[in-house]
C-alpha cells in the first residue's frame, strides 16, 4: 500500500507539473505583453532612407567615360570617409544630418527619400553635365530580423525598398501551417526614437491596409508558437516526467523486494 501511495502521488505530481507547463510555456514566449500600437505609424509602400543606412548608387550615361567621376570616391564623408571605394562598393553611408556626400555634386540631403525619389533627384542634377544619365539607387545594408516559428530564423536583406511581412516569411521558411500562429506575427519597429509594437493577423484580409504590411529596415519579425506546437512541448515533458517516475517507481519497488527478501 506503501509502494502503491507514493506511485500515486508522484503521477499525479508529474500530470500537475504538465498541465502547467502550458501556461508557462506561453508565459515564455517573447514580447507576450507587447501592446499594438501600428496607429502611431503612417503606411507607406516604400522603405524610406534612414540615418546609417548604406547607399549602392551607380551612374551610366550615353558616354560612359562621361559617368566615371560620379562613380569615383571623394574625399571628405559618404563613401570615402567610410573606407568604400566607390558606389559599387559597400555604399554611401548616410551621415547623422541625413546627408551622402557625391561626387562631383557634394552634399545631398537624402533622409526621408525613398530610393525612387533619390534616383530621380540624382537623375535631374545629372542631367546638367550628361547626355541620358541612368542611376540606380538600392540599399546595401537594409535588413529585417525574422526569429521564431520559421524555417531558417535571421537577417533578410531588403534589396530594392519594398519587402512585405508575406515575403519575409516565406523567404524565412514558411512553417506557419503546422507550428506558427497565423494570427498574431509580431513586428517591432523603431522610428523617431520610439519602439512600436504590433500584432499581424495573416488569416484577415485587412492585413493588406496595416502600415506594416510593408517591412521597413531594421524591422524585427516574430512569429509565435501555435497551441499545437506548445501542445506538443508538453506532452513531450509529460512523456519524459512519465519515464523518470517509471524508472525512479522501478528502484523503489527493487529496494522494498530486497528489504522484504533480507528480513525473511
Amino acid at each position: 500500500m506503501k509502494i502503491k501511495s507514493i506511485l500515486l502521488i508522484l503521477f499525479v505530481s508529474s500530470f500537475i507539473t504538465s498541465c502547467n507547463l502550458q501556461k508557462k510555456l506561453h508565459d515564455s514566449l517573447y514580447f507576450n505583453d507587447a501592446l499594438d500600437s501600428s496607429h502611431k505609424v503612417l503606411t507607406s509602400m516604400e522603405a524610406t532612407i534612414q540615418v546609417d543606412d548604406r547607399l549602392s548608387i551607380h551612374v551610366s550615361a550615353l558616354n560612359p567615360e562621361s559617368a566615371v567621376p560620379y562613380n569615383m570616391s571623394v574625399a571628405g564623408g559618404g563613401a570615402a570617409s567610410s573606407g568604400i571605394g566607390n558606389s559599387t562598393g559597400a555604399g554611401y553611408l548616410v551621415e547623422k544630418d541625413g546627408t551622402i556626400n557625391f561626387p562631383e555634386l557634394g552634399k545631398i540631403k537624402v533622409i526621408g527619400k525613398t530610393l525612387r525619389s533619390l534616383r530621380d533627384e540624382l537623375t535631374s542634377l545629372l542631367t546638367k553635365y550628361l547626355t541620358d544619365p541612368v542611376v540606380t539607387v538600392q540599399f546595401s545594408n537594409a535588413k529585417v530580423i525574422i526569429m521564431g516559428e520559421v524555417g531558417h530564423p535571421g537577417a533578410m536583406p531588403i534589396i530594392d525598398g519594398r519587402l512585405t511581412i508575406l515575403e519575409a516569411i516565406i523567404q524565412a521558411g514558411d512553417v506557419l501551417p503546422i507550428v506558427g500562429r497565423k494570427d498574431s506575427v509580431l513586428v517591432i519597429r523603431e522610428e523617431n526614437g520610439e519602439r512600436k509594437f504590433a500584432y499581424i493577423n495573416l488569416q484577415s484580409h485587412n492585413i493588406y491596409k496595416s502600415p506594416y504590411y510593408f517591412l521597413k529596415q531594421n524591422d524585427f519579425v516574430y512569429v509565435l508558437a501555435n497551441k499545437q506546437k506548445i501542445r506538443q512541448q508538453t506532452l513531450q515533458v509529460f512523456i519524459s516526467n512519465i519515464a523518470i517516475v517509471t524508472t525512479f517507481s522501478s528502484i523503489i519497488t527493487t529496494l522494498f523486494l530486497l528489504i522484504t527478501y533480507i528480513k525473511k
